[in-house]
C-alpha cells in the first residue's frame, strides 16, 4: 500500500446555518445538508432495525457492523449513541459488545474531523474520544477501544483491498454502504467489493444504502442479496435495503420485522436452490484442498455465549495484556507465574516505546509499526479506565546511523508519526549535534510497575504465584496440574517466553539473548547537560524520574546490551560499559559526565533478562494444535514486547472469542503458532 492521501475538503453552510464538508475530489457531500445526523439515523440505523436488534442481544453477544466509507464518523457516532442508550437501559447487556468496522481510502485529517463533528453537540461525549484516538493516515487496520464494550476498527486504504484482508470466525450483522455516490466514484462500487461483502456476510445479514444506482442494485442481486426499495431521506425519493440470503430461500420479512413497502416487489436472483447447493459444495471442496496445503486455519470452537474461565500462564507483558483483553470481555482470568509479575524481560524499570521504522509501502504489514500505533492508544486507554498513569509521551529522536530507510521515504510519513529533521533542527531539539534525525512525536516511556498495577486492578483478574507442571485437554476442558493440586479451566494461554517450548515440544526452540539496561542517579546540574529528548540509536537513552516517598530522584537510562548464548542474568560491569560506550558514540562530549569507573557498583544500577525470538523473528500468537484446541500461546516477543503486546492480545482474544480480527489474514497466518517454519 502506498501513501494514504487525506481528503481535500470544501466547506459550505447548510440551510440550518451548519458548516458541512464537501469532497473537493469527488464533488459529493459527506452528509445531507438538511440534517446529516437525522439522515444517518434513518438510512442506516432505522433501515437495519438496529434499535430492535440491539435490545434483543444476549449477554456476551457481539453485534458487528461493516461500513464502506467512514468519512466524518457520523454514522458510527450515531450508532454508538444508540448502543449506549440501550446498554444503559438493559443491565443484562453489560457484557454485550458493539464492533464497528469501517473502511476509508481518503481519511479526513484530525483537525477536519473535529471541525466536521463540532456541529453535532449531542454527540460531543462520543466524538471526543474518537477525535483523541483518531489514527494518522497510515494504511492498515487501526483498532480503537473507545469504551469497555465498543470497538472501532478503521481500515485505511482501498475498501476492496481492506475487506479482502479482513478475517475471523465472526460475520457482519449489518452493512452501511455509505461511499460517495457511483456517479461520483464508480471505482468504489466494483464487483470485487461486493465479492468481499458477500464473503463477510451470513444468512440474514442486513444492508442499507442511500444509493439506488443500477450498478449497486445489480451487484447486490448478483451476490445473493434480496433487495427492497424504500422511501429515501428528506427529498430523496428512494433508497435501498437488503438481506443476504445465500441459498435464496424464501424469507419471512414479517418475522424479521422489516418495514417494506408492499407495493414494490423485492428483487430475487433466479438461481435454483440446487445450483446454490452444488456451488457451495464445490467451494467447500476447494477450501478443504487449500487447507491441506496450508498450516493456517481459524479456530473451530463452539460460539461463546457465556462467561469463560481462562488461565494465563506467565505475568510478563504478554500475559498481562492478554489477561486484560479477555477480562475486558467479561471473562474470569487467573494469571499464574512462578515469580511475581514482570519478573522476566518485560520488568525493566522503564520500557522505551518507539516505532521501528520501515518503508511506507510495507508499513501496513509491519507488525512493529502496527503494534506501536495500537500501543499509543492502548496504554492511555488503560490509564483512563484505571486512573493509573502508565505512558509518558516524550517524543524521541531516531538517529539515522542505524536506520535503513531512504531519506526520501521519510518525507511521505505523516508528521504525527515521523518527521525528517535537518542537522540544525535536530540539534535545536536535543541540545547536541547528532546529525540528521527523525522526530517521533508519539514515542515515550512506560512505567512498567504502574502498568502491572493497572492490569491487576481489574475485577475479573486474579493472580497466583504458582509454577505450572503440566497441561491436559479433555473434550472442552483444560486441566492445569500444579505441585499439590489441579484446576480446571475453559482455556489456557501460555505466555511463558523460553519455557513455552517446554510445554510445546513440537515447536522449535527459541533463540535467546541477554539484555541489560543500565541507569544511574543524576542531580539537577547533570540533568541539565543530558539530551533534552530520548534518543534511539540502535540502543536508547532516556531520562526518567522515580518517586521514593516524598522525594523524587532523576535517572539517566541506557540500554540495552545484546549478548548471545548465555543464561546468566546477573547485572555485569561489561554490559554497563557497552551501554555507556554506545551512548557516548552519539554524544561524545558527555564522556566526563556519564562513565563507568571503579565506583560503578555504587553509581550504577542494572537489570539483565533474557529475550527470546523465533527463527523468523515474529511472535507466536494463537491456537496451538487442532482447530478445536483450547491451548493458546502468546510468546517470543524479543525486545519488542510493549509494542507487540496490546495488538497481539486483541488478536488472541478475538481468535478465542470468535470475533473479527484486528490484523489482516496474511499477518494472522504469519503469527500462527502452527506455522511450518517453527516445526521442531
Amino acid at each position: 500500500m502506498s501513501k494514504i492521501s487525506t481528503a481535500r475538503l470544501d466547506w459550505q453552510t447548510d440551510k440550518n446555518g451548519l458548516t458541512v464538508p464537501i469532497s473537493a475530489d469527488f464533488g459529493d457531500v459527506y452528509f445531507c445538508k438538511e440534517n446529516g445526523l437525522a439522515e444517518s439515523r434513518y438510512v442506516f440505523i432505522e433501515q437495519n432495525q438496529l434499535t430492535e436488534r440491539f435490545a434483543k442481544l444476549n449477554s456476551y453477544q457481539r453485534f458487528v457492523i461493516g461500513e464502506i466509507g467512514f468519512g466524518t464518523g457520523l454514522n458510527f457516532l450515531a450508532t454508538w449513541q444508540l448502543w449506549q442508550t440501550i446498554i444503559d437501559k438493559n443491565p443484562n447487556l453489560a457484557n454485550a459488545h458493539l464492533h464497528f468496522i469501517s473502511t476509508e481510502k481518503f481519511p479526513l485529517t484530525q483537525a477536519d474531523l473535529a471541525k466536521a463533528l463540532s456541529v453535532w453537540h449531542e454527540l460531543a461525549p462520543f466524538a471526543k474520544p474518537l477525535i483523541a484516538n483518531y489514527p494518522p493516515p497510515l494504511a492498515g487496520c487501526h483498532r480503537l477501544s473507545l469504551s469497555p464494550n465498543v470497538t472501532l476498527d478503521i481500515w485505511l486504504g482501498d475498501a476492496t483491498d481492506s475487506l479482502s484482508q479482513l478475517t475471523g470466525t465472526a460475520k457482519i450483522d449489518a452493512w452501511f454502504l455509505d461511499g460517495f455516490a457511483p456517479s461520483c466514484n464508480d471505482e468504489l462500487w466494483s464487483n470485487n467489493l461486493f465479492n468481499q461483502i458477500k464473503r463477510l456476510s451470513k444468512a440474514n445479514t442486513t444492508l442499507s444504502t442511500f444509493s439506488v444506482a443500477n450498478i449497486v442494485k445489480q451487484n447486490l442481486i448478483n451476490h445473493d442479496f434480496i433487495l427492497k426499495k424504500v422511501k429515501g431521506f428528506g427529498k430523496k425519493r428512494e433508497m435501498l435495503t437488503a438481506i443476504f440470503s445465500p441459498k435464496q430461500s424464501q424469507i419471512n420479512f414479517a418475522e424479521l420485522k422489516f418495514r417494506y413497502n408492499k407495493k414494490i416487489k423485492p428483487y430475487f436472483v433466479s438461481l435454483p436452490f440446487t445450483q446454490h447447493f452444488e456451488t457451495a459444495q464445490r467451494n467447500r471442496k476447494k477450501l478443504a484442498n487449500k487447507s491441506k496445503k496450508s498450516d493456517f486455519y481459524l479456530p473451530n470452537l463452539p460460539k461463546n455465549t457465556q462467561k469463560m474461565s481462562i488461565a494465563v500462564i506467565g505475568a510478563g507483558v504478554a500475559g498481562l495484556t492478554t489477561a486484560y483483553a479477555l477480562a475486558s470481555r467479561g471473562h474470569d482470568v487467573t494469571i499464574f507465574d512462578k515469580d511475581k509479575p514482570l519478573s522476566g524481560a518485560s520488568g525493566n524499570v522503564r520500557a522505551f516505546l518507539a516505532p521501528k521504522l520501515t518503508s511506507l509501502t510495507r508499513l501496513a504489514t509491519n507488525l512493529h509499526a502496527i503494534g506501536f500505533l495500537a500501543s499509543c492508544r492502548s496504554y492511555p486507554t488503560l490509564s483512563e479506565q484505571t486512573g493509573i498513569e502508565i505512558l509518558q509521551t516524550t517524543g524521541c529522536l531516531d538517529l539515522l546511523s542505524h536506520n535503513r530507510l531512504e531519506l526520501d521515504e521519510v518525507q511521505d510519513f505523516p508528521s504525527e508519526f515521523a518527521t525528517l529533521l535537518t542537522e540544525q533542527q535536530a540539534k535545536n531539539l536535543v541540545g547536541y549535534d547528532v546529525g540528521q534525525a527523525i522526530f517521533l512525536p508519539k514515542a515515550g516511556l512506560i512505567d512498567t510497575a504502574k502498568f502491572a498495577k493497572a492490569v491487576l486492578s481489574h475485577t475479573n483478574i486474579s493472580f497466583k504465584k504458582l509454577a505450572l507442571n503440566s497441561i491436559a485437554q479433555q473434550d472442552n476442558k483444560i486441566t492445569l496440574n500444579f505441585a499439590n493440586f489441579s484446576q480446571v479451566f475453559n482455556h489456557v494461554v501460555l505466555c511463558t517466553a523460553l519455557a513455552t517450548c517446554d510445554f510445546l515440544p513440537k515447536i522449535k526452540r527459541f533463540n535467546h539473548s541477554r539484555g541489560q539496561v543500565s541507569w544511574c542517579t543524576i542531580d539537577k546540574n547533570t540533568q541539565a547537560k543530558m539530551p533534552k529528548l530520548p534518543l534511539k540509536y540502535g540502543s536508547y537513552f532516556a531520562n526518567f524520574s522515580q518517586k521514593d516517598g516524598e522525594y523524587s530522584q532523576n535517572f539517566a537510562l541506557l540500554g540495552a546490551s545484546f549478548i548471545r548464548d548465555t543464561f546468566d542474568t546477573t547485572p555485569q560491569r561489561a554490559d554497563h560499559d557497552i551501554n555507556v560506550q554506545d551512548f557516548l558514540a552519539v554524544v561524545p562530549s558527555l564522556k566526563d559526565t556519564i562513565k563507568v569507573d571503579e565506583n560503578w557498583q555504587t553509581a550504577w544500577q542494572g537489570r539483565a533478562s533474557l529475550r527470546c525470538q523465533t527463527v523468523d523473528y515474529l511472535p507466536l500468537v494463537g491456537q496451538v494444535g487442532e482447530p478445536n484446541s483450547r491451548i493458546w500461546t502468546f510468546s517470543a516477543l524479543g525486545s519488542k514486547g510493549y509494542a507487540y503486546a496490546p495488538i497481539c492480545s486483541e488478536l488472541l482474544a478475538g481468535l478465542m472469542c470468535g470475533e473479527m480480527l484486528p490484523l489482516g489474514k496474511n499477518m494472522v497466518a504469519k503469527l500462527n503458532p502452527n506455522r511450518k517454519v517453527l516445526n521442531a
